[in-house]
């Protein structure tokens, strides 16, 4: 796992990269963690242009410059699926930083122990999503879908086609039924409408008609089933200690 640290404040930044330092010690995994770290986010993007792109970003908001929120904007462009914590001293970007499909967000000031916390729910996660996946017949060609790539999927004439991350879209003869038990039984998916199933992880915004994804995709909601939607909404954010309704 490649992790990016960037605060330009060089006191938390060294705070920060101690307190991750110590979750790579507590691993027991036989994966390597490696950790760099930047000042600014100019510096951060000239380096994923440079060498790549990382799994895992922590990120201060309140930067000089390019603050934190543009700066995952930029990254998000071409890189949709790393993990992003959020660091701030003041609550008011809470709600931008789920724009942007943010992990977490964590108050300064915060411990060290805190911090390690959330990176293990960052990790297990990542291990989650890289585990599950299904297995979809387009034509004659067997697709390998990770689940945690799936946008939502829809039903439309006795197909059912499945819209991804990055605009990938892939689409196979069958039933919404064939796929509801699989997809539902992940705490990330809701059934919204008859023909819709949408990954909450992609929502930023929900309405009594609609989800808004973080593409600006529109997915409705039907009258009968908004409150439970609505509910599953809330308790899935309240669970991964989002703090999403402050």
């Amino acid at each position: 796992m490649k992790i990016a640290l960037c605060d330009d404040d060089n006191f938390e930044l060294e705070k920060i990269k101690n307190a991750v330092e110590e979750f790579i010690l507590l691993q027991q995994s036989d994966h390597q963690i490696t950790v760099d770290t930047f000042t600014n986010g100019d510096d951060l993007l000239c380096y994923i242009n440079r060498c790549g792109e990382f799994d895992l970003l922590i990120l201060d908001i309140i930067m000089p410059g390019m603050n934190g929120i543009e700066l995952a904007s930029e990254i998000r462009i071409k890189n949709d699926n790393c993990k992003i914590i959020f660091l701030t001293s003041s609550p008011e970007f809470a709600v931008n930083s789920y724009k942007v499909n943010a992990l977490y967000y964590l108050i300064k000031p915060f411990s060290g122990a805190e911090l390690i916390s959330l990176l293990n729910k960052a990790q297990e996660e990542m291990e989650e999503e890289k585990s599950k996946s299904i297995v979809v017949k387009e034509n004659r060609k067997l697709t390998r879908v990770h689940i945690h790539t799936i946008q939502y999927i829809e039903s439309v004439k006795h197909r059912i086609i499945f819209h991804l991350r990055g605009n990938a879209v892939i689409s196979c003869y069958g039933t919404m039924n064939e796929f509801h038990d699989i997809l539902l039984s992940d705490k990330r998916f809701v059934k919204c409408h008859k023909s819709f199933i949408v990954n909450m992880n992609y929502v930023i915004s929900i309405s009594d008609r609609d989800f808004i994804l973080d593409d600006k995709t529109s997915i409705p909601i039907s009258r009968q089933v908004y409150k439970q939607v609505k509910n599953a909404y809330i308790d899935y954010f309240f669970e991964k200690g989002d703090g999403l309704l402050c």
